[in-house]
C-alpha cells in the first residue's frame, strides 16, 4: 500500500534559488593577503595623511597631490628612460594575478583592470624605493622632496608607508630596488631602511628581517609592515619562531595567576630594578632574581607618534584574518601598558634608557601609551615565565622586606647618615658602660 504522504513529496516541484546556490570560496582565505583593518578599529591611526599606496585608498581627493609626484620619482629611478620604464612595467604586469590576489578586499581591487593596477603598483613601489634611496643618502631625492612636499612632511610619509591598509607586495619593491642597485646591495639597503624605520639607525646591526631564500619552508614577508614586524621579533643572531600558540582573554584564562605586581613604581618598591635589554626583540623581556633584589631587562625603544602608529597597525595586522602570528607585538604592548600607569613610571623607564622619549614631555607620552588599544587580549605564553618569576619575587617576604626597608628608611642620604650616627653613639654608649663595669687596672 502506497504512502500518500510520500506521494505528496514526490509530486513537489523544487525551484532553484540562485542566492542559495552560491558557494563559499575558501581558497582566497587560505592564502596570506593584505587586509583592511578589522571593522571595529575605526581610529584615524589607520588612515594615510599624505600618500596612498595600493588600491585601498587610491584616488582619495586629499591624497592626489602625492600621486602626481610618484611619476617624478619613477623618472628619477629610470633616469627618464622610457625603455627602462616599460621594462619595469612589464615585469609588474607579469605578476599582476599574484598581486591582485594578494589583496583581501577583492571588490576594491576589481575596480582596476590589469594595466591600471600594474601602473598603480609600479608608481607606488617607485615612491617607496625613492624614499629608501633618500634615507641612504641620495641628496637629489631630498631636493625633490623639499620641492614637492616641503621637508616637514617627511615624518607624515614615514607614518603612511607603515599603515596596514597602505601596503603593496614587498616582492615588487625588492624587484625595483634590485634592478637599480643589484641583488646584494639592493637587499642590504632594504634591510637598513627597515631597521631605520624601527630604530632610527640606518644599519642592520647583524640582524636580517627578510629571509634571502625560502628553502627552510618559511614564507617571505608579504609586505613592508609584516617585514618590520618580523624585525621586532628577531633576536640578534637568532630568529624566534612565530608559530601561533593561541590567543587568550586575560581576564578569563585559567593559567593567568593572580598577579600582585602592577606598575614600575610598585615593582621598584619591591626591589626590582629596570635595565635595558641587549635584545632588540619585543620578546626579549627577561627577569633575573638576586638574593635581595631583582632585575627586569626590557628592550630599549624609541617612542614617538610614528612609533605608536606603527605599533597600532602591527596589532591590527596580527588581528587580521589569515595572519598566522603569535600576537607578539600585541602581547608586548599589553605587558608595557601594565607597567606604565603614571608619569613616575615613564620617568623611571626613561632614566634607565628603556624609553627614548621623542615627545615634549612625559605626560604626552603617557597619554599615547594609554591610547594604545589591545582590546583585552594577550598571548600569555610569551611572557608567562617572566610573570611567574616576578610574582615569586613579589611574594618573597625576605626580598620585599629588605626592599621596603631600603625604600622607606634609606631613601635619603641624610637618613643613612642619621642611622650611622645613631649606631656610632650606641657603640660609644656600649663601650662606656663596659669600661664602667670593667675599669682598666
Amino acid at each position: 500500500m502506497e504512502n500518500p504522504k510520500n506521494d505528496k513529496y514526490n509530486d513537489t516541484v523544487y525551484l532553484e534559488i540562485p542566492e542559495l546556490c552560491k558557494r563559499y570560496d575558501g581558497s582566497r582565505r587560505r592564502r596570506r593577503q593584505i587586509h583592511r583593518r578589522p571593522l571595529h578599529l575605526q581610529r584615524r591611526v589607520y588612515d594615510p595623511a599624505i600618500v596612498s599606496l595600493g588600491p585601498y585608498h587610491h584616488g582619495r581627493p586629499e591624497l592626489r597631490d602625492a600621486d602626481e609626484v610618484k611619476h617624478r620619482f619613477l623618472d628619477r629611478l629610470t633616469s627618464g628612460d622610457s625603455a627602462k620604464k616599460n621594462s619595469l612595467y612589464d615585469r609588474v604586469l607579469e605578476r599582476i594575478d599574484e598581486i591582485r590576489y594578494s589583496y583581501a578586499d577583492f571588490e576594491c581591487v576589481e575596480r582596476y583592470d590589469d594595466r591600471a593596477l600594474a601602473l598603480m603598483i609600479l608608481l607606488d613601489a617607485s615612491f617607496v624605493v625613492s624614499l629608501v634611496n633618500g634615507i641612504a643618502g641620495d641628496d637629489d631625492f631630498f631636493a625633490d622632496w623639499q620641492f614637492c612636499f616641503g621637508g616637514g612632511n617627511l615624518w607624515f610619509i614615514i607614518r603612511d608607508i607603515i599603515l596596514l591598509e597602505n601596503q603593496i607586495p614587498l616582492q615588487v619593491i625588492k624587484m625595483i630596488i634590485k634592478s637599480q642597485h643589484g641583488d646584494e646591495l639592493g637587499e642590504e639597503l632594504l634591510q637598513k631602511f627597515m631597521t631605520w624605520l624601527m630604530s632610527g639607525e640606518f644599519s642592520t646591526g647583524g640582524r636580517k628581517c627578510i629571509p634571502p631564500t625560502t628553502t627552510n619552508g618559511e614564507e617571505e614577508p608579504l609586505h613592508l609592515l609584516e617585514a618590520c614586524r618580523e624585525l621586532l621579533l628577531i633576536e640578534q643572531n637568532k630568529t624566534l619562531s612565530t608559530t601561533i600558540s593561541g590567543i587568550k582573554l586575560t581576564q578569563h584564562d585559567v593559567h593567568n595567576f593572580n598577579q600582585t605586581f602592577r606598575s614600575v613604581t610598585y615593582l621598584k618598591e619591591k626591589g626590582i630594578h629596570f635595565m635595558p635589554s641587549s635584545s632588540h626583540s619585543v620578546r626579549g623581556i627577561k627577569f633575573e632574581s638576586g638574593a635581595i633584589s631583582g632585575r627586569l631587562h626590557i628592550p630599549a625603544r624609541i617612542v614617538s607618534s610614528n612609533a605608536f602608529v606603527c605599533m597600532s597597525n602591527m596589532i591590527a595586522y596580527e588581528m587580521s584574518p589569515g595572519s598566522e602570528t603569535g600576537f607578539e607585538v600585541l602581547s608586548y604592548t599589553t605587558f608595557m601598558k601594565s607597567l606604565i600607569e603614571g608619569p613616575a613610571d615613564v620617568k623611571e623607564l626613561q632614566e634607565k634608557g628603556i624609553l627614548i622619549n621623542k615627545f615634549q614631555n612625559n605626560e604626552q607620552l603617557l597619554e599615547e601609551i594609554k591610547a594604545l588599544d589591545t582590546f583585552g587580549l594577550d598571548n600569555l605564553d610569551i611572557f608567562k615565565e617572566v610573570r611567574r618569576q616576578i610574582e615569586e619575587h613579589c611574594r618573597s617576604k625576605t626580598k620585599t622586606w629588605m626592599a621596603d626597608l631600603k625604600h622607606t628608611q634609606f631613601r635619603s642620604p641624610w637618613t643613612i647618615a642619621a642611622l650611622l650616627g645613631a649606631m656610632f653613639l650606641l657603640c660609644l654608649a656600649f663601650m662606656q658602660t663596659y669600661f664602667t663595669i670593667h675599669p682598666r687596672k
